[in-house]
């Protein structure tokens, strides 16, 4: 985050802790609010256009809900159910 640590430069000492250290840091899985179309109950998988699994739908309320979504599969529509999923960054 301040950019102590230049990833393109070549080996040093401690390069495979620092690695790893960084990719485990990285925010995959993220609780998010959605707005939905359409209705579908808590718990409903989430699916992406290509049918691959994107997170779990949660409360609902007047059109937004709360999902726990993978933020790589999270950047078109999703379905949930027959409803629709938009994701709202």
């Amino acid at each position: 985050a301040l950019s102590g640590i230049d990833f393109r430069k070549g080996c040093y000492v401690g390069q495979e802790v620092t690695a790893r250290m960084r990719h485990k840091t990285e925010l995959k899985k993220k609780l998010v609010r959605v707005a939905v179309t359409g209705s579908a109950p808590p718990g409903t998988p989430l699916t992406t256009e290509a049918g691959k699994p994107a997170g779990t739908l949660f409360t609902q309320a007047g059109g937004a809900a709360l999902a726990h979504v993978r933020l790589d599969r999270a950047t078109g529509p999703l379905t949930a159910g027959d409803a629709l999923v938009v994701f709202e960054p």
